[in-house]
Parts: C-alpha cells; structure tokens; sequence
C-alpha cells in the first residue's frame, strides 16, 4: 500500500494542540513501521527534519521550502498546493490527521482519510458575543470543511464512538472507523504516591470549565481538615477574571516534559474539567503515568477512565466524593489497557482494505470531486 500523510500544517516548534500534534507523529511513526505499507509518503515542513532523520528506504520526506504556511499561505496550501503535491505522488491513500481536507481536493484515483477528532465547533456554535473565543470566519471556515471531510472522505477515522455518534448527527452517511488513540511508553505502575499535592488541568477556552473547576475545588478544600496541607498545581492559561487563593494555589505554565514529570512526584491526584471532548486525554496521560485523575462525567472521557474517577458537572457533592475517593485512596491505581500506536495503524489499516473492497465507482461516489 502506497500512503502520503500531511504534516505540512503541524508546527514542531509551537505547537498548540498537543493532543493533535501527537496523533500526527503517532499516526506517522507507526506507518513507517507496518509490513504493508509498501511506500510512505510524509509532506513535512522544514520544522520536522530532525523528527525523521534515518529513515529506511521506503519512506520519503518532502518538505516545503518555507516555514508552516500561516494565514492566506495556510489556506492556499489546504486548498491547492496539497492536492497539486498529492497528485504528483499519486499514492493510494492520503491521511490527514488533523482531519482539515481541501474543498475540492481533486486527487485524482487518491482515496481520502481524514482522522477527525471531534467536531467541537458544534459547541462554540452555542456560544454567542465574547464567550465565543474565536472569529466568525474562522468558525465558519472549520465547520464546512469538517463537514466536508465527513461527507466526502472515503474513510473518516476517530477516537471514540461519541465522536462517531456526533458525525452521524451531522452527515448520516459518514464512513467512520473508531481506531483509538495511542501510547508508546509503558503504563506505570507505581505504589499509591505519598505526596499531598494536586495537580489542576487549566485552560483559557470555555468548554475547559476552569471557572467552575476553580469552584468546585476552593469549596472541596473547605471542606477538608486538612486543607493547609494541600497545594493546587495549576497547569495552563486561567480564563479572565478568575482569582486563585495563594495560600492553596501555584500557577505553571506549560511545562517540560522533565519539569512536568518531577512535579508529579509530589502529587497525589490530577483534576481534569471539561464540558465537551473528543476523546479527553489528560486524565488518560495521568492514569498512564501512574496519576489517578478524577474527570467530567461525559461521554468520551467515560470511554477511556473508569468510572470511579467521574464526576457530574453540576454537582458539587460529585466531585466532593470522586476527588476524596482519589485522594483519600491507599490502593494502586485502576489503570485500563491503553492500544499502542502500532496496533492503531492496524486498525487504520484494515478499515482502509475494508472500504477499498466496499468503494463504488468513482462517479457513482463522488459526482464532482474527482473531476
């Protein structure tokens, strides 16, 4: 199988969205190593050369001659220097991780893969005035084309069965395959930790919840004896307006992965809000690394975490009893089996033979956008 995948619109050096960004080197690593991938493809920048130096004989990097395109560069290259790149190649597959296809894509006999993520514009759509953090245009821009990846792409894969639930509300007709997420290094298994210390997941965007997290834990410290004895590492951005207790509360910003790993040493539990996910994976990075992290009881992160570590939104008795249970608890960790990325190409993989064998004619399945 002959595959290209697009890193072109990933930045090495700022990224933003680290859940996305790891899906894209995840994705990318475990094609370079499967049997049947023949020939791999990966449309780089000149930001991801050190990421694949060394590469065996039937991987090929092409990089652009300029950085990550930006602006009006960002949306010529989606919408015609990467189909005119593909067509050149002409592999079997494209993928693109962060699920953002041309209009018109124009690949010729390329079948289109799209891994979408969630589709969280639905949310903001919601959010009218100055809690919607982003432009009209750019809100606009977003859901027609995550639109169109769902009703046009050949394969549309994904995370989690809420994300297939949410595609199917906006195009019934949606081929999607649920290939989960990841992970490489071990599970650590560690002893129930001794530290006293929380650690607070923070974020500037409103379905992060970090008002009403701030919230819940200031009225769950007093309700605690203890209290005095309990620091609130905040990781991440804090919306405007909200006020931390110094006496509790220690603010980071985001931080090396060596920093992030000795500050979790002192900590006995994570605090993950959010009100809408696609897949939620800090609480599933805390469990990994030996953390247990009480979370918002919604769908996705439902999938991933058990059950004893949920909270409902709306109740502070909730989060009372699931953050006591964490942080009270002398038991190891309940930690689920997590894929690797290489069993997740697998999946990737196979659900692409399968639609290969259900694909119809090209001008029964896509009037227009072959031609």
């Amino acid at each position: 199988m002959k595959i290209a995948i697009v890193l072109t619109d990933q930045s090495f050096f700022r990224t933003k969205s680290m859940g996305i960004f790891n899906v894209s080197m995840g994705l990318t690593r475990g094609l370079m190593q499967h049997p049947d991938v023949t020939e791999l493809h990966i449309l780089g920048n000149n930001e991801c050369k050190e990421a694949f130096t060394d590469c065996p004989p039937h991987v090929h990097l092409h990089l652009l001659d300029k950085p990550v395109p930006r602006r009006f560069g960002r949306v010529w290259w989606d919408q015609f220097g990467m189909s005119a790149f593909v067509r050149r190649i002409a592999p079997d597959w494209l993928i693109l991780p962060k699920g953002v296809p041309p209009f018109f894509p124009l690949l010729g006999k390329t079948k289109m893969a799209c891994y979408v993520h969630d589709v969280i514009w639905e949310y903001y759509a919601k959010l009218k005035g100055k809690l919607n953090p982003f432009p009209w245009y750019e809100n606009i821009y977003f859901r027609i084309l995550g639109t169109r990846a769902l009703k046009n792409a050949d394969l549309v894969l994904t995370s989690t069965q809420f994300n297939v639930k949410r595609f199917k509300a906006h195009a019934p007709n949606t081929k999607a395959a649920v290939v989960g997420i990841g992970f490489e290094s071990p599970i650590l298994r560690s002893d129930t930790r001794k530290g006293t210390d929380i650690l607070f997941y923070a974020s500037t965007f409103p379905h992060k919840l970090t008002k009403l997290g701030v919230k819940r834990v200031k009225a769950w410290l007093a309700s605690r004896k203890d209290a005095k004895d309990i620091k609130i590492h905040v990781l991440g951005s804090l919306p405007e307006g909200v006020k931390l207790d110094s006496d509790f509360w220690i603010r980071h910003g985001r931080l090396p992965q060596a920093e992030l790993e000795q500050l979790i040493q002192s900590c006995k539990c994570s605090i993950y809000f959010s009100d809408y996910e696609g897949y939620g994976m800090p609480p599933v990075e805390s469990l990994r690394i030996g953390l247990a992290c009480v979370a918002s009881d919604i769908p996705p992160i439902r999938e991933n975490i058990p059950e004893q570590y949920l909270f409902d939104n709306s109740e502070q008795s909730s989060f009372n009893q699931a953050i006591n249970r964490a942080f009270d608890n002398s038991e190891p960790i309940n930690c689920p089996e997590y894929p690797t990325w290489q069993e997740v190409v697998q999946g990737c993989i196979c659900s692409m033979r399968t639609q290969e064998k259900k694909q119809q004619p090209v001008m029964d399945n896509h009037p227009f956008y072959r031609y």
